[in-house]
C-alpha cells in the first residue's frame, strides 16, 4: 500500500496503474486520505459490498438508524441463503 497526493498522480500515473498496489490518495494540505485506488481484481471481489455501502451513504438521511439495523439483519440472512 502506498500513499500519494493528487499531484503525484499527475507526475507519475503509474502509481495508480500498478495492478498489485492499493493506493491511498491524500489531501496534502489537510493531511487526510480522500480516496483509495484498488486493483481491478480486488474490486471485482468486493464490488457488491462497495456498491451497497455507497447506496447507504447516498441515502443515509432516508434510512434512519432503525432501518439501517434492519437492513443489516436482512443482509446477513440473505447472505446465508445464497
Amino acid at each position: 500500500m502506498i500513499t500519494i497526493s493528487s499531484s503525484d498522480i499527475i507526475k507519475k500515473p503509474s502509481y495508480v496503474t500498478r495492478p498489485e498496489e492499493i493506493a491511498f490518495v491524500e489531501d496534502m494540505k489537510k493531511h487526510v486520505i480522500k480516496s483509495v485506488v484498488l486493483p481491478y481484481e480486488l474490486y471485482e471481489r468486493v464490488r457488491e459490498k462497495v456498491e451497497d455501502e455507497m447506496y447507504l451513504m447516498r441515502n443515509a438521511e432516508a434510512l434512519g438508524e432503525d432501518a439501517y439495523k434492519e437492513f443489516l439483519e436482512i443482509e446477513k440472512v440473505s447472505e446465508d441463503l445464497a
